[in-house]
């Protein structure tokens, strides 16, 4: 009959959290919304808890409670089911420790690690609105290892600290508070079995031999805790998922598009400027190709004197001729006189010496007039080292 029991309980609790698996997997898979914030690195959180616990039968609960406290650090893979690993210790070990007998003189606490699925069952049932609900309930199911200490000087008399499989089945009744939801407060009754007793055996006295692994409300215990997690920012600059829905994705979608085309944009625009580059590269790379311009000679002049002598037309008529053979370049004649004599009447002189210039260039050689501009200069001698030479017209192309 025991045998039967303990088998309906298990196969019962197997049955329980394959339907919760399968809700919280029918939630995620038809909801037709994606999810903001859903990287490895959102959605977790970390929590403090604390509070009692009592052996579940053959002794009076209140009489016997322990003290506890515990550390639960979990993610949420969808807004229906999350994973999290909890340590949790008791000050002593009344509750885990008793068989049919009180062995509470042997115990000195119990240290307990379990891995815990959970299941929402506000979203599983009710969907997820987009931010968590002001208070819904969660169902924990986990499975984990438990280490219980003996006082001192009773290991010699009990020969073994116990180790044993746990069985954890919880639910949590939660309120979400914060600016944005980022705090979790929850208080959690919850009822733990024993699976996998010690060696060699369940009590915690050697030699009395191995008892059979499965479920015994003997070897159970109850707890009642209180906690406060903290669900640390995600992706999307919240604590908790975003709902993206159907628009939002025509958006994004629209959004990208845009951008796929100003890549292509860009990318012609960097081609076009790698094109420029190369030719700049080309051009500099090229040998330079000497320019020579025409040297036009000058014209002097004897002392005091504005009339071109026949040597020096000789000047002139070269100036033409290079003209001639370059019908795009313009002429600047610039006279100038040497110091002696008074200052206006050789401001005049170099003014007639470069008028001269022009007058033959027009005259005897056709040259046109718009070609050529004259500027008496005045006096100077720091044109030529030799004092008459700095009675001159001098010519220019110009620029």
């Amino acid at each position: 009959m025991k045998s039967n029991i303990n088998y309906n309980c298990f196969s019962n609790m197997k049955k329980f959290f394959l339907i919760l698996a399968m809700a919280a997997s029918a939630m995620s898979m038809s909801a037709q919304e994606g999810y903001y914030g859903n990287k490895f690195w959102d959605n977790w959180y970390l929590g403090l808890e604390a509070g009692v616990s009592s052996k579940t039968t053959h002794q009076a609960v209140l009489k016997h409670i322990n003290p506890e406290f515990g550390v639960r650090v979990g993610k949420w893979i969808t807004p229906a089911f999350g994973l999290a690993l909890e340590g949790q210790y008791a000050f002593s070990s009344k509750a885990r420790l008793n068989d049919y007998r009180n062995l509470d003189d042997y115990a000195n606490g119990a240290l307990t690690a379990n891995l815990l699925g959970q299941f929402n069952l506000n979203n599983i049932f009710g969907g997820y609105k987009g931010e968590p609900r002001n208070f819904e309930v969660i169902a924990n199911v986990g499975i984990g290892y438990q280490h219980t200490f003996a006082k001192d000087g009773q290991v010699l008399q009990i020969g073994t600290v116990r180790n044993s499989m746990n069985q954890k089945i919880a639910v949590d009744f939660t309120w979400n508070f914060g600016g944005m939801k980022q705090w979790q407060f929850y208080v959690e009754p919850a009822l733990n079995y024993l699976i996998a007793g010690s060696k060699p055996g369940r009590e915690l006295e050697p030699g009395v031999g191995s008892q059979e692994v499965g479920y015994d409300i003997n070897y159970s215990y109850l707890q009642l805790h209180v906690g406060l997690n903290y669900k640390f920012k995600t992706t999307n600059k919240t604590h908790n998922f975003a709902i993206v829905t159907a628009c939002d994705m025509d958006a994004i979608n629209a959004e990208i598009n845009a951008l796929r085309g100003k890549d292509a944009v860009i990318a012609a625009l960097q081609k076009e400027i790698e094109d420029l580059k190369k030719a700049l590269e080309d051009c500099q790379n090229r040998p330079v190709e000497k320019v020579i311009e025409p040297t036009l000679p000058s014209v002097f002049y004897p002392l005091d004197k504005s009339v071109i002598t026949p040597a020096q037309a000789q000047n002139v008529a070269i100036a033409a001729e290079i003209m001639k053979n370059h019908p795009e370049i313009k002429l600047q004649v610039k006279g100038y006189a040497s110091p002696e004599g008074p200052a206006d009447h050789n401001n005049d002189l170099s003014v007639r010496r470069a008028q001269a210039v022009k007058d033959l260039l027009i005259s005897k050689y056709g040259i046109d007039a718009s070609r050529i501009t004259t500027e008496g200069c005045g006096v100077t001698d720091k044109l030529f080292e030799i004092y008459e030479f700095n009675r001159v017209a001098m010519l220019y192309i110009e620029k």
